[in-house]
C-alpha cells in the first residue's frame, strides 16, 4: 500500500474563509496525530504522527455525509432525536466485520482509542495516549469536561462561532429551532453587558472549582501530570481551541487561575498542525 493509499481521511467542520477547525471534538483528534505519542481528533492525530489529510465539510452537510459514509450518529439532541455531528475518521489501512476495506470512526473519544491502539501495534515503545487501564476514567472525565463547558463556556461563545457565510443564515435558523428560541439573535449576551460580566464570573468560578484543582503537579509543568500530557489534557485543548477561535474574553481566560488555562494551551500548539 503506497503512503496515498495508506493516508487516513479525517472530516471536519468547515468554517468560514480561511477554512480552519474551531469545533472542540474534532481538535481533540487532531491533537492525536501529530506526536509520537497521544491525540483529541486533531491533537489526537497530530499526537501520533499519524499521516492524514482532512476533508472539510459544510455544516449544513454533516447529516448528509455521515450518512453517505454510512456512519451512524453517536449523539443525541434533547429531544431524543439523532444528532449527526463530526468528526468521522476513515483508516485504509484497517478492516471492520462490515468492510472489506478501511474503518470509519464516528466518535471524537473513540478515534483517541482508535490511533492510540493503531500505534502501540506498530511501536509499542511509544508512550501512549491513555495510560495503562485508564480508559474508563477518561470517558468519565471526557463528560465531566463536556458539561462544565457545555453549561458555560458555549454559552458564551456559541453566538461567534465563525460559520462559512455561504451558508450561515441556514446554521443560524436550524440551530435557533433546534435550541427553542426563535431567533439566532435572541442568543447574543452583549460584551460589556452586566448579564454577560456575571456569566463569565461564573464560568470563571466553574472552572476554578471543577477543572483547576485536578492540575496537582502545576509547579513541574502545565499538564495534569506535570511534564507529561495524556489524552486528558487534549480534552481539555479541544474545548480551549473552541474558546480560542469564538469567545470574545480568551485573552482574559488564559490568565485565570494564575494563568493555567494558557500555558496548557500554549504546551499543546506542538500538536495543533492542520493537515
Amino acid at each position: 500500500m503506497d503512503a496515498q493509499e495508506s493516508t487516513l481521511i479525517f472530516y471536519d467542520i468547515a468554517s468560514g474563509p480561511p477554512v480552519h477547525p474551531y469545533a472542540p471534538n474534532p481538535w481533540k483528534a487532531r491533537y492525536t496525530t501529530a506526536s509520537s505519542l497521544f491525540a483529541y481528533s486533531n491533537y489526537a492525530l497530530n499526537f501520533t504522527k499519524t499521516p492524514y489529510r482532512t476533508d472539510w465539510v459544510a455544516l449544513p452537510d454533516v447529516a448528509a455525509t455521515r450518512a453517505k459514509l454510512g456512519v451512524a450518529p453517536c449523539r443525541k439532541h434533547a429531544d431524543g432525536s439523532d444528532f449527526p455531528t463530526l468528526p468521522v475518521l476513515y483508516d485504509p489501512t484497517t478492516t471492520s466485520p462490515t468492510r472489506q476495506k478501511g474503518t470509519f470512526v464516528g466518535d471524537s473519544f473513540d478515534i483517541a482509542i482508535h490511533l492510540n491502539n493503531k500505534q502501540l501495534s506498530k511501536d509499542g515503545g511509544r508512550r501512549p495516549l491513555f495510560p495503562p487501564n485508564t480508559i474508563a476514567l477518561h470517558r468519565t472525565f471526557n463528560a465531566h469536561v463536556h458539561n462544565l463547558f457545555t453549561m458555560n463556556g458555549v454559552l458564551l461563545a456559541g453566538y461567534y462561532m465563525p460559520f462559512d457565510p455561504a451558508t450561515a443564515e441556514a446554521t443560524k435558523a436550524d440551530m435557533a429551532r433546534r435550541i427553542g428560541v426563535s431567533r439566532w439573535e435572541d442568543l447574543d449576551v452583549p460584551p460589556g453587558s452586566e448579564q454577560r460580566k456575571k456569566m463569565v464570573a461564573g464560568f470563571e468560578a466553574a472552572l476554578g472549582s471543577g477543572l483547576a484543582p485536578w492540575f496537582v503537579r502545576r509547579d513541574e509543568g502545565p499538564f495534569l501530570e506535570g511534564n507529561t500530557p495524556m489524552y486528558a489534557d487534549l480534552i481539555i485543548g479541544g474545548w480551549l481551541q473552541m474558546m480560542k477561535n469564538c469567545l470574545p474574553e480568551w485573552e482574559e481566560l488564559k490568565g485565570w487561575h494564575e494563568g493555567l488555562w494558557g500555558r496548557l494551551h500554549d504546551a499543546l500548539e506542538e500538536w495543533a498542525q492542520v493537515s
